[in-house]
């Protein structure tokens, strides 16, 4: 396994947030990269916590996707309305799931994966957790966002990407006692 596949995936993550480099790339080297004939693989348990601005910043590098594949794991016809289905927002409650099934869905999303530079993509999961609540009997509120982690990305690869991670941001917010996940973003693919 090369080492720049790792590299390069590590430096596409702090698009979005600051990993602990050193934990993620022990990941990325035990976990591996996938096969060729492998559309991803998911990596071990790993969680790394930072505070930016009043927020917690919980980063966990979940799957690594592989871009020469993705054209044939693309969801259409039935298969993506069956998932659509499944996957639904209303009575899934993993993040994981919700966010792969969507990206398998979104075709301006897997058309930047087949047409990226690099053979890898890392998804990773973002949970921000606001400390600055109004009410103590409130508690903070927590924002899951996926995070798509393609390296040398262009401009226009960049706003689609972006767009997705925007679409499918989920807020878990509620009273002590009654949590609520209500979607953030514009509607789900």
């Amino acid at each position: 396994m090369k080492n720049d596949y790792i590299d390069e995936l590590i430096q596409a993550v702090t698009r979005v947030v600051s990993p602990n480099a050193p934990l993620l790339k022990d990941v990325l080297v035990i976990g591996g990269m996938p096969e060729p004939t492998q559309n991803l693989r998911y990596l071990s348990y790993n969680r790394h916590t930072t505070m930016e601005h009043g927020c917690s910043c919980e980063f966990s590098a979940v799957a690594v996707i592989n871009n020469r594949r993705a054209r044939e794991w693309q969801l259409v016809g039935t298969s993506k309305k069956i998932s659509g289905w499944v996957f639904s927002s209303r009575w899934t409650r993993n993040p994981l799931d919700l966010f792969l099934n969507n990206l398998r869905c979104d075709p301006s999303v897997i058309e930047v994966l087949a047409e990226a530079d690099g053979a890898y993509t890392l998804l990773g999961i973002l949970t921000m957790s606001d400390f600055l609540t109004s009410s103590p009997a409130q508690r903070s509120e927590q924002y899951i966002c996926p995070v798509v982690a393609i390296p040398g990305m262009d401009a226009d690869a960049l706003q689609t990407v972006k767009a997705f991670e925007a679409a499918n941001r989920i807020q878990k917010s509620g009273f002590i006692g009654l949590q609520l996940y209500r979607k953030r973003g514009s509607l789900m693919v």
